[in-house]
């Protein structure tokens, strides 16, 4: 242990009774040598395979692990939401439960946090399929053009904010378009946001569980969030009219 940080990581799982071991004992070890204090959270989205069995073992050896069960799919942006429902302490974090990223690098993030509403990393080397990486850029490219965002990695699981921050931000998205609200949110409410080179690998267990119609839906989902935006600003520009006309009235 080195810093006084106290943090609450949430992993969003779907499916993962092959990886959970291994990245939870990952996780935990991390977070002991960069933390004070830390719980780890998993959300278990309405999981079909062993990972209810293979999360019961998990809570059994971890004292500081904590299991939040939802009894159907209710989607990834859920499943990160309701973690942050469930965090007890001053910062937030989320991360996939496949073990893709490396767990120290979250000292980085804390590292920033101070200077930071949201500090989030950007893979340098996507460790994945050719199709994908393809399809994320491609993703990447229509969520700046829709929501005029900067981030270079908008789908990195790898963000760290405070609480405070956390329900401020407030998304609605229960899908993969979650990371793009959370930017989006933060972008438009002036916050800082740094980002941070971190480490990206290969699974070594078990399979990915994204499919070419969480594609569509994710381009939906940024759909809806552009619809919203521009009705939010709409909203904006009339008040802020209506504002100027009772103010020269009186003038």
């Amino acid at each position: 242990m080195d810093s006084d940080h106290r943090v609450s990581c949430v992993l969003p799982a779907y499916n993962e009774a092959a990886s959970l071991g291994d990245t939870v004992e990952r996780w935990a070890a991390a977070l002991g040598r960069c933390t004070r204090e830390y719980e780890i959270i998993v959300v278990d989205d309405g999981s079909e395979d062993g990972t209810a069995v293979v999360l019961r073992a998990l809570a059994d050896r971890y004292d500081r692990l904590r299991v939040v069960t939802h009894g159907t799919n209710l989607g990834y942006g859920a499943a990160i939401v309701n973690g942050f429902a469930h965090a007890a302490l001053p910062l937030v974090f989320f991360t996939d439960a496949d073990g893709q990223y490396e767990p120290d690098d979250i000292r980085l993030l804390l590292n920033a946090i101070p200077s930071a509403d949201l500090a989030v990393g950007y893979r340098r080397r996507r460790a994945d399929p050719r199709l994908r990486c393809m399809l994320s850029r491609g993703y990447n490219f229509l969520a700046r053009r829709l929501l005029g965002l900067t981030l270079r990695d908008l789908n990195c699981a790898f963000k760290l904010m405070r609480r405070e921050t956390a329900d401020r931000l407030r998304p609605e998205s229960t899908g993969f378009s979650v990371n793009a609200e959370l930017v989006a949110n933060a972008q438009s409410a002036g916050m800082r946001i740094v980002e941070i080179p971190v480490r990206h690998q290969p699974r070594h267990a078990g399979r990915s569980t994204v499919r070419p119609f969480h594609v569509v839906l994710s381009l939906y989902g940024l759909a809806r969030l552009r619809l919203r935006r521009r009705a939010v600003s709409v909203r904006q520009r009339g008040v802020d009219a209506c504002s100027g006309t009772s103010e020269s009235a009186f003038q």
